[in-house]
């Protein structure tokens, strides 16, 4: 299997993780272990080292200490060429309308795109771009975001209705 996509590696890790917390919730999996399913699935263990290094980086943007995105409430998100390129008109859409439903702050726009302009596909679909909000989100200390709402944006439709 070859995969030059980073986010192909986490959501297969993602996948996996879920599968043994099913079978298993008391089951914990080292870094090492997981690596080594990564790599028999086919992953190449620089991808799988960028992907691990990419979840970290997330953490360390939601560990509170730092705010390195502070915006001001109400004002204007202007992306870059280098952004416009990235994220297509229904990718940014995407996040004005989580921002707008309160479903996600300025802070947390800011380090969803700093987290997708870090990877390194030229360009990044809906799809994906729904994915590394779910991870941004799973990943943070809100109490009010429930899995089966995290779900959920998976299955948005083009007119972004949440469940």
């Amino acid at each position: 299997m070859t995969n030059n996509n980073i986010l192909d590696v986490l959501t297969y890790m993602f996948d996996y993780l879920f599968e043994v917390a099913e079978q298993d919730s008391s089951q914990e999996i080292d870094d090492t272990a997981l690596k080594a399913h990564l790599s028999d699935a086919g992953f190449e263990i620089t991808r799988i080292d960028k992907a691990l290094s990419w979840l970290e980086n997330i953490a360390t943007l939601q560990d509170g200490e730092t705010q390195p995105f502070g915006s001001a409430n109400g004002s204007m998100r202007i992306y870059s060429e280098a952004e416009k390129l990235k994220l297509d008109t229904k990718s940014r859409g995407f996040l004005l309308f989580m921002e707008n439903i309160g479903q996600i702050d300025a802070n947390q726009r800011e380090m969803i795109i700093d987290q997708i302009m870090s990877l390194g596909d030229s360009t990044i679909s809906l799809d994906d771009l729904k994915w590394v909000v779910m991870m941004i989100l799973g990943n943070s200390d809100d109490e009010e975001v429930s899995p089966q709402w995290l779900e959920s944006i998976m299955f948005l439709d083009d007119n972004h209705t949440v469940q």
